[in-house]
């Protein structure tokens, strides 16, 4: 078995982080910690607009180019997998890749939503000045379900972990925290990782970006 370096650390650190920030999220919606609850929402908007960033200029397994396939090929992947009868080595599989587009997709409905929503109670989003207060009122009803959506999403995806680490003896949150995995043999292509100055700084303006949303 050989150890092979498959995810960099910025993939990692936005990872862990995106967790947290859900969980505090939750926590401090279910609380009415409202305040804490704005500053969770604009961080997870400084990570999303990073991960966006990094899709395209960041490491080879991170990029979008490199796990999103065509739906059909995903589908077949996702069904042959249930199968155990392919395994996927490098980066998200074509199942997964999809699940983390459609969970940035959703996540983004969710922190723009929040962005335009209200509390009727003296809060409102940093965007809901700039709409309707019947609009307005809309959007809040939405980023409440949308945040379910996004919950069922986050299960989906623990289940899928759970299944490749005890069904496919693929541990997949020790590659994610360690970034490396033992394999058979080295990857058939050459993998390019960024360097982390490059992601200091688009995490940088991402978090500027959303300060200013935020004040």
């Amino acid at each position: 078995m050989k150890k092979v370096k498959l995810w960099d650390s910025p993939t990692r650190l936005f990872h862990w982080a995106l967790v947290i920030n859900i969980i505090v999220s939750w926590y401090t919606i279910e609380n009415r910690l409202i305040e804490l609850h704005e500053i969770a929402g604009h961080t997870l908007i400084a990570l999303l607009i990073f991960r966006i960033c990094w899709g395209f200029m960041g490491s080879t397994t991170s990029r979008f180019s490199h796990f999103i396939t065509h739906p059909i090929s995903a589908f077949a992947y996702l069904i042959n997998s249930l199968k155990l009868k392919v395994h996927y080595t490098v980066g998200h599989n074509p199942a997964g890749g999809w699940m983390v587009v459609v969970m940035m997709f959703v996540l983004g409905f969710q922190l723009l939503s929040g962005l335009l929503s209200n509390d009727d109670l003296g809060f409102s989003g940093a965007l809901s000045d700039y709409v309707s207060k019947d609009l307005s009122d809309t959007f809040t009803q939405l980023h409440g379900i949308s945040f379910d959506i996004l919950v069922g999403i986050v299960w989906l995806h623990i289940v899928a972990i759970f299944f490749y680490v005890l069904v496919k003896k693929d541990n997949l949150i020790k590659a994610m925290i360690a970034g490396y995995k033992n394999l058979a043999e080295r990857p058939n292509e050459k993998l390019y990782f960024a360097p982390n100055l490059l992601a200091i700084f688009l995490i940088f303006l991402a978090s500027a970006l959303s300060f200013w949303l935020w004040r």
